[in-house]
């Protein structure tokens, strides 16, 4: 049986699993051994043990979970909270402001965390209801919150970041690095849109009448010291060359601890269990996600399929923006029925030969791809944001309200795809730098 053929029938079987409402981890297991069987036979097999033994073992990987337990903490220290004030106390006389003031609340937690989930859980518990009780609107509510809370994705530290970057061998430094300006630029396009619906409508945001003075402004930034503390701590001991990306998790977690059980003092024994059982739950979906991918990937590349299709889209000699565009469409559709760490997995070592074959940089294709899959969060029918937002909104709140409110955003990350691909510079000036 030929590889081409081979590869076929093992791209079907993936597909048929997947849709059949087989989990991934196990539709990315069984299309692998399935392909190893067909091109080795039973000696196949043998690379099943040695693939998940030499991917899981990666040193990098210990980063994961101990950014997710930071997130987890985080969750229960009333951080959130504080940043939520800030924001909205000094954005309060803004048309929107309140809604404003959740995104950049969400994308200084993403700074804080990596953790798309978490953020928007964190920020959404409480930004909803105050914006509702102001009169917002609630498809503007719980989508920008939504939408702001994928940030974590882009912002550093990001867990995508190191999952592409173990895969695609590029400095996680450098990809943490890349994603500032991109996000920065991003929150900024969510704050416009959000400012141009209420000018548009201002029923959507109604102005609130109440007067917040200078001294309430700079009690909350006083407040949300512990947010830069964490950020300095996670993000500052990377850029000054102390601690690796994994060894800043570790500080991150660290700090995070700190912050909880002294200065917040929010930490019982019940909530440290309830912790770490989720941080183990996430943890090990993430890896066993990780492990059957590089599965995966080993046996396209042992049938040769990266590289043919490589050579095929350099051979049709088509516009480079051409081809970004239909990887970027793909990787927007395979976002819609699948999460983003499954994204990232499953894509990468399909799509960056692509990309390397066309000229671009490995590096830039990291950041655009964390874009792209901000959008599969937010989209219908698997966009988990969209479920804990649910989860955590008031009653009221439908899940149409939040698909319909988080959609417009969505568009809005399309332009700032169309930016970043039409000024790669935006990404790879400030890596470049350091």
């Amino acid at each position: 049986m030929s590889p081409e053929l081979i590869a076929l029938i093992v791209i079907a079987t993936l597909l048929a699993l997947l849709f059949s409402g087989v989990p991934v981890f196990a539709s990315l297991t069984l299309a692998s051994i399935l392909g190893l069987y067909l091109f080795k036979g039973p000696e196949g097999f043998s690379a099943v043990p040695n693939i998940f033994y030499g991917k899981l073992s990666h040193f990098v990987l210990v980063a994961i979970p101990l950014f997710i337990l930071m997130g987890e903490i985080l969750f229960y220290t009333g951080i959130g909270e504080d940043l939520y004030n800030f924001g909205s106390k000094w954005l309060h006389r803004v048309p929107g402001g309140l809604a404003m003031g959740t995104v950049v609340a969400s994308t200084i937690f993403g700074a804080m965390c990596g953790v798309s989930v978490a953020g928007a859980a964190t920020i959404g518990s409480f930004a909803i209801p105050e914006m509702l009780k102001r009169g917002y609107d609630r498809r503007l509510a719980s989508g920008c919150v939504a939408a702001s809370g994928a940030l974590a994705l882009l912002i550093p530290p990001s867990i995508g970041f190191i999952l592409y970057g173990i895969i695609a061998d590029e400095s996680i430094g450098k990809l943490f690095t890349g994603g500032i300006i991109p996000g920065v630029i991003l929150a900024s396009m969510m704050m416009a849109y959000i400012g141009l619906v209420v000018k548009l409508d201002p029923s959507k945001a109604p102005r609130l009448e109440e007067v917040v003075t200078w001294r309430e402004r700079f009690r909350v930034l006083l407040k949300a010291w512990s947010a830069i503390f964490l950020i300095f701590s996670v993000l500052g001991t990377i850029y000054l060359g102390i601690a690796t990306p994994t060894e800043s998790a570790a500080i991150g977690s660290a700090g995070a601890f700190f912050l909880a059980l002294v200065v917040k003092k929010r930490l019982t024994w019940e909530t440290f269990l309830r912790i770490l059982r989720s941080t183990m739950y996430t943890t090990g979906m993430i890896l066993l996600i990780f492990a059957s991918a590089m599965l995966f990937g080993f046996v396209l590349t042992l049938l040769q399929v990266p590289q043919g299709l490589a050579s095929f889209v350099a051979e049709l000699e088509l516009p480079g923006w051409i081809v970004m565009s239909a990887i970027m469409a793909l990787l927007i559709l395979m976002g819609m029925f699948l999460d983003g760490a499954s994204v990232i997995l499953i894509g990468t070592p399909i799509l960056l030969p692509i990309v390397k074959a066309l000229g671009f940089n490995g590096l830039w294709f990291g950041v655009v791809m964390m874009v792209t899959i901000e959008m599969a969060v937010i989209t219908p029918p698997v966009g988990l944001n969209l479920y804990v937002i649910k989860g955590i909104a008031p009653r009221e709140v439908s899940l149409e309200d939040i698909i319909r409110g988080a959609l417009p955003f969505v568009f809005v990350e399309i332009l700032s795809l169309v930016i970043f691909i039409g000024l790669p510079e935006l990404v790879l000036w400030l890596p470049g730098k350091l």
